[in-house]
């Protein structure tokens, strides 16, 4: 699951990974591809203003196509006169732990999910969860809900063939965890995000590893300003805070016993 703007600074660096930047939301790579010293990262930047191009590779992103089934609550339906950013993200990575060790209990554990992000501060308050990560990230809320790939299916059957379309793999998820993310605070008197959505799918990769895709679609008040970077500085900003919260889950699991 990705903060995104929020996670820039929250592990140590634990050992090198390598970007491999996708071109298509489809991954078509056969499992052994993955592996845990990769990341595979799509992004798609689609500006409000009708006539600036959207980054990421503008001629293959489609809003009504990629993005907008992943709006699981509406929002955009329901946004009246305002007008967002849209930033659709997609990574891969495997974790050097068994499927079963990524249980909705210890997914959900304000302990574990602080130790996969040590420089944050985590809250839960009844089924809440608050993150406060400090200067020049807005404090957010979030809501965890987990899913068999049956309940999910049941829950929302058009996405059914989206991801068989766009994960590329035979394989069949273990586990679904739907983050909403909302709240947004503000960074320096500033609107940042209305909110994002984050699904991650785990799959068995094999007896010892798991691998997880993860959606994420963000919807944005405020693109950072171009005097630092504009929207560059924000991919890259999204994209260390994902190493570093993949390097310090990757830690965290290859150093937790399975009884814990």
């Amino acid at each position: 699951m990705f903060l995104l703007l929020a996670l820039t600074s929250v592990a140590q660096q634990r050992h090198e990974l390598q970007w491999k930047n996708i071109e298509t939301l489809e991954f078509d790579f056969p499992k052994e591809d993955y592996t845990s010293e990769s990341i595979f990262f799509y992004h798609s930047l689609l500006k409000r203003t009708a006539n600036e191009e959207p980054l990421g590779k503008a001629s293959s992103f489609s809003f009504p196509e990629h993005a907008k089934p992943l709006d699981l609550y509406d929002y955009w339906e329901h946004k009246g006169k305002e007008q967002y950013d849209v930033l659709l993200t997609k990574v891969a990575y495997v974790l050097d732990k068994p499927i079963y060790f990524f249980s909705e209990e210890r997914l959900a554990d304000p302990g574990y999910i602080s130790r996969t992000m040590p420089a944050a501060k985590i809250n839960r308050i009844d089924s809440i969860y608050h993150i406060s990560v400090g200067f020049g990230a807005p404090e957010i809320d979030y809501t965890l809900h987990f899913y068999s790939p049956e309940e999910f299916e049941n829950q929302y059957p058009k996405l059914k063939n989206y991801f068989k379309k766009y994960d590329g793999l035979a394989l069949p998820p273990n586990l679904i965890v739907v983050q909403h993310n909302y709240q947004y605070g503000k960074v320096m008197f500033q609107d940042t995000s209305k909110m994002s959505i984050s699904i991650s799918r785990y799959f068995q990769l094999n007896k010892e590893q798991t691998l997880a895709f993860n959606y994420t679609l963000n919807y944005i008040h405020n693109i950072p300003p171009s005097f630092i970077g504009g929207s560059d500085f924000l991919i890259q900003k999204i994209k260390k805070g994902i190493k570093a919260l993949i390097d310090e889950t990757q830690y965290v699991s290859r150093t937790t016993d399975m009884i814990e």
